[in-house]
């Protein structure tokens, strides 16, 4: 079915039944509940409807200007117990003054170890699906605190918000206080950018996240092909994306038929080090890299590899003529003095997708069972001249 006639039996449901369903009417029309929601967004933006939690409303017309005291259009979502139905149910009702009432948006809460760097992308991913697809975020920030987590959890829960997505703290979930918040919420959950292989099955948890394994496969068969077989690893020992990058290392190494061994794994960084630390522990790690005669590096992350370049630069040392390097996170990476090729994430396509992935489960209709997913989003490489054929 063709856009325009869609969208021309959208409103054609308007005038006749003054609501449309976003999930029934995707069923009708064999769309899409994406599919809908971008109609319905398109139309909004003509003047045509009025979206509300679930769906769309005719454009409501009050017989007069009422002013009410403390009184907004919007509230704060409902809690997941009601139903799609019920919250439409009262949609256009007129009252005894002429004023029309109807649901308020969906209300979705987001947990964010930060709102900077990496994140800060995922978050712009959300907000643009949140106001593409109809429903209000409300931005909660851990600072990599597993207390401070807890505790907006705790908050944003008691606020009565219609869905949670989090991107927790830690690299696991197993025996933390947020997964037995999270195993107890009656809302749906889904979890951005963390692995849930560890959570025991019969919790209700959806995820989106950035494969990293690939990402690492990716780089390092990268480096293979351009005929590099001595590749070391550098990786914070304190990063949750660690663990998916140093599988997917080893992966590549051993599928070219290499041999691997811890050595090739060069970890460094503590939480709460000094620059000068962090500059010292560099140095030093450089110094074993070019003692063990590796000739590339994968390093993880941006801002770490630009100061790795720095030491090198320090020493004369060509890059890529004498040691190639693929960064990952591809926040800064084109910034260098050497422009580093990296390993891009899908950080927004994270962040859209987890909202996408919550409005699905709040719209469900209730009893209907709809298998959990776990997406899994491969990232790709930016190749610039820290890895280019010399």
């Amino acid at each position: 079915m063709l856009t325009g006639e869609r969208r021309g039996w959208i409103l054609r449901e308007i005038r006749r039944s003054g609501s449309v369903n976003v999930t029934e009417f995707a069923q009708q029309v064999g769309a899409s509940g994406m599919t809908i929601r971008r109609d319905l967004a398109a139309l909004e933006a003509e003047g045509a409807l009025q979206r509300v939690h679930g769906g769309a409303i005719s454009v409501p017309v009050p017989a007069a200007p009422i002013f009410r005291p403390g009184r907004t259009d919007t509230g704060p979502g409902t809690r997941a117990g009601q139903t799609t139905g019920a919250r439409l149910a009262g949609r256009a009702t007129a009252g005894a003054r002429g004023v029309v009432s109807r649901p308020p948006m969906p209300t979705i809460g987001l947990v964010m170890p930060s709102a900077r760097y990496y994140f800060s992308t995922v978050v712009s991913g959300a907000e643009s699906a949140a106001r593409d697809l109809g429903a209000r975020l409300v931005l909660a920030v851990s600072n990599y605190s597993p207390i401070e987590e807890e505790r907006q959890i705790q908050r944003l829960l008691a606020s009565g918000v219609d869905g949670l997505i989090v991107t927790f703290s830690q690299d696991s979930l197993a025996n933390t206080p947020t997964l037995g918040l999270l195993a107890s919420a009656e809302i749906p959950i889904v979890v951005a950018e963390r692995p849930i292989d560890d959570v025991q099955d019969d919790l209700q948890l959806e995820s989106v996240r950035s494969d990293h394994q690939r990402g690492a496969e990716i780089a390092t068969n990268h480096l293979l092909g351009l005929g590099h077989h001595r590749i070391a690893l550098c990786a914070r020992r304190n990063s949750p994306t660690t663990v998916g990058v140093r599988k997917g290392y080893r992966v590549a190494l051993e599928r070219a038929g290499l041999e691997w061994s811890e050595d090739m794994v060069h970890s460094f960084g503590a939480k709460h080090e000094e620059p000068e630390e962090l500059r010292e522990e560099i140095d030093a790690m450089l110094d074993s890299i070019l003692i063990s005669e590796f000739t590339a590096v994968l390093l993880l992350n941006d801002q770490d590899a630009l100061t790795f370049v720095d030491s090198c630069q320090a020493r004369n040392i060509r890059i890529p003529q004498d040691l190639a390097i693929v960064a990952y996170d591809d926040e800064v990476a084109s910034m260098g003095a050497v422009p580093l090729s990296a390993i891009a994430p899908p950080k927004y396509d994270v962040g859209y997708q987890a909202v996408q992935m919550c409005l699905d489960r709040i719209d469900a209709p209730t009893g209907k069972t709809t298998a959990l997913r776990q997406v899994s989003l491969s990232p790709t490489l930016v190749i610039r001249e820290s890895s280019e054929m010399p």
